[in-house]
């Protein structure tokens, strides 16, 4: 059965590999120009898989505009597949499959519809989540019958690393399972129920800036949902932006208090600053390494920021960030105050 694929990332060439062995004859691949832009999470080339299946390769920013539109018409596809595609498809690109359009989403449908599913399952404390693969109907988003799913359980430690790999797998197993079921006419199409559905909003890069007035839990969570492949959750050392890729709670020593614990600026005390550099092979006054890994406290972040207490820890935090980057000025206003100048 003709075949278009709509993608523009690594998980949805992964599909696209995985429908070609199941029989499904892929005769046109959609997908974005390059060059690849390093802040697009997956974003890769499907040049070389487009030469060996032998498919049209079509090139855009806009698979709704008319030129697009054309262009896949003349492959006269009897189904078009659209994972890892942003943006949504409207009637008259619908039209063009007359096996219908199919679609994949990274949660337990018809909960969760919208964006950034991976990073919102773990902010939100999910135990569960999974994939669906769906027939797109319109334009709404994640809204058609559904064709079958997958669950995954989430660890109590899962990062977005670790989800992403496990979203990625269990995307081509679907893939192989109903794929030869859509190309044979047999899938199932079992409508959504509406009274179920819930949505998640878009996320972008500023959204990651940390609070430091949330407790630690909630800044774990913070840091794990976002770490690579997105952009990461992010803090100022003065005017430089540093994103944290990995982060873990620390106790404080057994019976360290006083002014051991907590300087009058509600920074950690020396004696506790040190013990921890010591313990970590970290230099001894604590500061960030510029252009490699930095290992932080809460508190002895406070400490590197040219002496300005940004913000009294609420817990003892240990957080892991890997290299800095200097942000654009004017810097957002939502930065929170004291947060660097």
């Amino acid at each position: 059965m003709r075949t278009v694929w709509v993608s523009f990332d690594t998980i949805g060439r992964d599909c696209l590999e995985a429908a070609a062995d199941v029989g499904a004859e892929i005769s046109g691949i959609v997908t974005l120009p390059g060059p690849i832009d390093p802040n697009r999470s997956g974003q890769c080339s499907f040049d070389a898989v487009a030469a060996r299946l032998d498919a049209v390769l079509i090139e855009t920013r806009d698979v709704n505009d008319l030129e697009t539109l054309n262009a896949i018409r003349k492959l006269e596809p009897e189904l078009i597949f659209v994972v890892g595609w942003s943006q949504l498809v409207h009637d008259p690109f619908i039209a063009l499959a007359r096996e219908g359009v199919f679609g994949m989403h990274p949660t337990l449908l018809p909960r969760h519809r919208g964006r950034a599913p991976i990073p919102w399952a773990i902010l939100t404390g999910l135990a569960r989540t999974g994939v669906t693969l769906f027939e797109i109907v319109d334009a709404s988003p994640d809204s058609g019958a559904l064709v079958g799913q997958v669950t995954l359980d989430i660890a109590p430690d899962e990062t977005a690393t670790t989800l992403f790999a496990r979203v990625a797998e269990a995307h081509v197993a679907l893939t192989r399972e109903l794929v030869p079921q859509l190309v044979a006419r047999t899938a199932p199409r079992v409508p959504q129920d509406p009274s179920r559905a819930s949505s998640w909003p878009k996320r972008t890069p500023a959204d990651g800036i940390i609070d430091w007035e949330t407790r630690a839990r909630y800044l774990y969570d913070w840091v794990r949902a976002q770490t690579r492949p997105y952009p990461g959750a992010f803090t100022f050392l003065g005017d430089e932006k540093v994103i944290v890729w990995d982060a873990r709670h620390v106790e404080l020593a057994a019976g360290a208090g006083g002014d051991d614990r907590r300087d009058r600026s509600g920074r950690a005390g020396r004696g506790v600053r040190r013990r921890r550099a010591r313990a970590r092979g970290d230099p001894d006054d604590g500061r960030a390494r510029r252009g490699g890994e930095a290992r932080l406290t809460t508190a002895r972040l406070h400490r590197a920021v040219a002496g300005e207490t940004m913000f009294p820890p609420r817990a003892p935090f240990f957080l892991k960030a890997w290299g800095t980057s200097r942000f654009p000025t004017p810097l957002p206003a939502h930065r929170p105050t004291g947060v660097g100048r």
